[in-house]
């Protein structure tokens, strides 16, 4: 269906296409383009929203029967300039990724086949065009976002990863976001096909296109004439594995009849008032003009539910044990009101150690939860430390009461541990500060199928376990049986395809365990898969899902059905644990100019901060004259990437440093002064 519409809407842009006197507005021209903020020098960025009245109108609505409601995403774009998503970049080449892998092939028409060369599963990477004015000249960037396309039998095209998220809510007294009232359900559409299905000035989608969405029944209706660059892009984007997108004043349709326009409503939900809430981009990966507009709520009732009993349960986004003063946050599921045993009346409390229930009106009725206990932990004593001074230029070596002690410097970093502790060569005064720790070992549990019993085979990937977490916990190994020894990438992913967790570890011929400290808390349909090469056993026989892991976890069936168990056995899970610090002792070193020293440094201090950072960070340094400073910034292979002289003035010479630009990873910042050299480690991430 859509396949045939997209022929039809081709025919009509080419229509809709600008005018000549906008074409001087156009990817490749930008002399009549405007700036979104004024000016000639400038980023054409998209901004793309959704659409209330769509959600509510289109196709007659949201129709609802029982157990699922199904809904439409129409999601213009605003912004000044196209949101362009390529498949294969301006190069012609295309990324993918093979666990920690990352590999570029040469494909300037995306219609080759990529496997992972050991094997496996690639994941295709995709990148943003970002389209830049400067006066008549038109020019473009690419970013490489972390998410990538997919191939989509059902609908013989590639998709955009990760493109909306709906969820069926009911209001909060006293909260006035629809995106922090509780939830009863989520549907998640992993993938778009972004196109322009539509220009803002057809009658089909006249009140789509508006300049504020995000409030229900409001927003003025825009249409051609009111967007400067409008039809920026080229207004024919389609399904394409190259290039995929949404030009300035057109608008993408995903129908509810389409796979995945929906979402399950849980048994004893009863029929009453709901919202439902939209958002696109919710990972927020695309740059736009607008990062705060991408989503919508509209009201909606249901009529089509059977009767069901009142629920109350309480559930917390993490293990509920805390340390002397800590809280953690208890939800509880969605009503009308709530009643804790504390008081309060809204959906979620700040909860210290103790025991609490919460009584939840619904729809259905009214139901008092199971009792919820916060557990406390035991808080050491504060180290005894005492300061020390040494000559500039020495280390000091500190030293403080307790058995687990962790040394951090005066921003928070942890710089070391146990005692004594060894400063780095020290150039002035420093205040370093200690704790001690305590650590509380949980309870261990296993489940999911125990061994690879029954038929099977080593398996060349693709596959995942899919599970619910009932309660917060941390899956800490897992039992898996390899064909070949080899480094495997476990991943954990959650509903919305969003990786929470990864881990990499070399795996052994034959049986064996992989630890991977994933904390997991409670949701739906997380995904466990390994990335890139796999081979490794999966059982197709002797198969009995749902696998209980404890009472926290249920292992309910594989990607492939039920008649595969891909990979993981015997899960090992601890319930329970955690650490706590003392109060944080300050322990001072002094630093003295001590004689004999031919020629005073005029350096008193180095500080790098953030530390780790985005890229941009401040290089702060105290010197005591003017002094000229030359800086490097060295790659993990002492590279030199960057490199910049200033003339430094006495005092406290702050340097803002930008490398937005350089990929992630650990750098060192070398400072020369004086004569002399000093590093420093920088992390991006």
């Amino acid at each position: 269906m859509r396949t045939y519409l997209l022929i039809t809407l081709l025919a009509a842009l080419w229509i809709l296409q600008p005018t000549d006197a906008s074409s001087q507005c156009s990817t490749t021209n930008a002399t009549s383009c405007v700036c979104a903020g004024g000016g000639t020098n400038c980023d054409l960025l998209p901004d793309v929203t959704i659409s209330w009245y769509a959600l509510l109108n289109y196709l007659s609505g949201p129709n609802e029967q029982a157990g699922r409601i199904y809904v439409s995403g129409s999601t213009p774009n605003i912004g000044h300039g196209p949101m362009e998503i390529r498949g294969v970049d301006l190069n012609g080449y295309r990324r993918f990724t093979c666990g920690v892998d990352t590999f570029s092939v040469y494909d300037p028409s995306g219609s080759q086949q990529f496997a992972c060369p050991n094997g496996g599963t690639a994941k295709q990477l995709t990148t943003q065009r970002i389209f830049h004015k400067n006066g008549a000249t038109m020019t473009s960037t690419e970013r490489v976002l972390p998410q990538g396309m997919s191939y989509h039998p059902t609908h013989g095209h590639t998709h955009f990863d990760q493109w909306g998220i709906y969820s069926l809510r009911i209001a909060e007294t006293g909260v006035s976001d629809p995106r922090q009232w509780p939830i009863v359900n989520e549907g998640y559409k992993l993938g778009f096909c972004l196109m322009d299905y539509n220009s803002c000035s057809d009658a089909a989608v006249n009140n789509h296109c508006k300049d504020d969405n995000t409030v229900y029944n409001a927003g003025t209706t825009l249409h051609a004439a009111d967007f400067p660059n409008y039809g920026l892009g080229g207004a024919n984007y389609g399904c394409s594995m190259s290039r995929q997108g949404i030009s300035s004043g057109y608008l993408d349709i995903y129908s509810e009849y389409l796979d995945g326009m929906w979402i399950d409503i849980p048994a004893n939900t009863c029929n009453g008032n709901y919202w439902i809430v939209y958002e696109v981009d919710p990972l927020d990966v695309v740059k736009e003009e607008n990062e705060t507009n991408n989503w919508t709520a509209v009201p909606v009732t249901l009529t089509q539910q059977p009767a069901g009993s009142a629920t109350a349960q309480i559930t917390c986004d993490e293990q509920a044990y805390v340390c002397s003063g800590g809280e953690v946050r208890l939800k509880a599921n969605a009503g009308t009101s709530y009643q804790w045993s504390t008081g309060a009346t809204s959906n979620s409390i700040m909860a210290g150690s103790g025991t609490y229930t919460v009584t939840v009106t619904n729809y259905c009725g009214t139901a008092t939860s199971s009792p919820f206990t916060v557990t406390a932990l035991p808080q050491p004593a504060q180290p005894v430390a005492q300061g020390t001074t040494v000559c500039e230029g020495q280390s000091a070596e500190l030293t403080a009461t307790g058995t687990d002690l962790v040394w951090y410097n005066a921003v928070g970093d942890p710089v070391g541990s146990g005692s004594p502790f060894i400063t780095p060569p020290l150039f002035a005064g420093a205040t370093y500060y200690v704790a001690d720790q305590y650590n509380a070992q949980g309870n261990l549990i296993y489940g999911g199928k125990s061994s690879n019993s029954g038929s099977g085979e080593y398996h060349s990937g693709g596959q995942s376990l899919k599970f619910n977490a009932l309660a917060s916990f941390t899956l800490k190994s897992v039992m898996v049986y390899a064909g070949d020894p080899g480094v495997r990438t476990v991943e954990l992913v959650d509903g919305t395809g969003v990786m929470r967790a990864t881990r990499s570890a070399y795996v052994p011929l034959g049986m064996s365990r992989i630890t991977l400290d994933f904390d997991i808390t409670p949701g739906s349909n997380y995904l466990l898969n390994v990335a890139g090469f796999t081979d490794l056993w999966r059982s197709t026989s002797s198969i009995t899902y749902p696998y209980a892991v404890g009472t926290v976890a249920s292992i309910t069936t594989s990607s492939a059905g039920s008649g595969s168990y891909p990979y993981f056995y015997d899960w090992e899970v601890e319930i329970g644990g955690g650490f706590c610090e003392s109060v944080h002792t300050p322990v001072a070193v002094t630093v003295e100019v001590c004689s004999g020293i031919a020629e005073a440094l005029p350096l008193r201090g180095i500080e790098v901060y953030p530390n780790p950072n985005n890229g941009q960070f401040t290089l702060s340094l105290y010197l005591l004259t003017d002094t000229r400073v030359q800086l490097s910034l060295l790659d993990a292979l002492g590279r030199q990437v960057r490199t910049e002289s200033a003339m430094a003035p006495s005092g406290n010479w702050r340097h803002v440093m930008d490398h937005t630009d350089l990929p992630k990873g650990l750098y060192t910042l070398s400072i020369d002064l004086a004569g002399r050299r000093f590093l420093r480690r920088v992390v991006l991430e």
